[in-house]
């Protein structure tokens, strides 16, 4: 069995959305657009004034009860999976990171206004796939269906998005899906099989990974990674100050 922890902060970030969802509703409505962008919407005029902090607030901001159920349900499901697998402090920076990676490419490729937990969502949807297909040799079958699922579901939602009339902004789910992704492969546990004697020494003497039990000891950790998550953070300023300097 592969070692996990509890989930914690999948619930701070359903919090988060009602509350803000709450203010919004009590400040004019989540369908207002001025409500929207006084509170950090995804409004690409405002960011290219220096507003770059919505590119992180846009991400707990629904346009509507519909919105706020559906990507309700999607963390409730997929945030828990994520977290419960790569551990709080990594399902923390892909959550947030791919989120922001995701209202970059709609920032860069659509002109509207945009909102909503999905970039962020579509980001943990890709750390999972990854998570499959690179422990695929430890959990076989498993795997083999899991990819199948998420791949299904991949494509069914890509496919709504294009949809005639379709307000889904396509573009953010990308971006936030292949931001993801790259965050999922770096951050991937990388399990090695444990020697139980050893185990108990070593967590007299040092605090233990945060993902490991008496069978597995995860090898890789957010510390370990920091550099390229730094690099991946600055490859998404600079891509916000190319599009201000490209179309200014």
């Amino acid at each position: 069995m592969l070692p996990t922890v509890k989930p914690r902060y999948v619930w701070v970030f359903l919090a988060i959305n009602l509350v803000v969802f709450g203010v919004l509703t009590l400040a004019g409505g989540s369908e207002n657009p001025v409500v929207l962008i006084v509170f950090g919407a995804n409004f690409a005029p405002a960011v290219k004034a220096g507003e770059y902090w919505r590119l992180l607030t846009a991400n707990f901001i629904h346009i509507g009860v519909v919105h706020l159920l559906l990507n309700t349900y999607a963390l409730y499901i997929i945030g828990q999976e994520v977290e419960t697998l790569y551990g709080h402090a990594r399902f923390v920076v892909i959550y947030l990171l791919s989120g922001v990676s995701g209202a970059v490419a709609s920032y860069w490729l659509t002109h509207g206004l945009s909102a909503g937990a999905s970039t962020a969502l579509f980001g943990s949807f890709g750390a999972l796939g990854v998570f499959f297909y690179r422990n695929r040799h430890l959990l076989g079958e498993i795997s083999h269906q899991q990819l199948l699922r998420m791949g299904l579901l991949l494509v069914i939602n890509l496919l709504i998005g294009i949809l005639p009339g379709s307000r889904i902004d396509n573009w953010g789910h990308l971006g936030g899906l292949v931001g993801g992704a790259f965050l999922g492969w770096l951050l991937c546990p990388r399990y090695r099989r444990t020697d139980p004697f050893l185990l108990a020494f070593q967590s007299a003497l040092r605090r233990p990974p945060e993902l490991a039990n008496e069978y597995f000891t995860d090898t890789n950790s957010l510390l370990r990674q920091l550099p390229f998550v730094l690099a991946f953070v600055a490859v998404l300023f600079g891509l916000v100050w190319l599009r201000d300097y490209l179309f200014n």
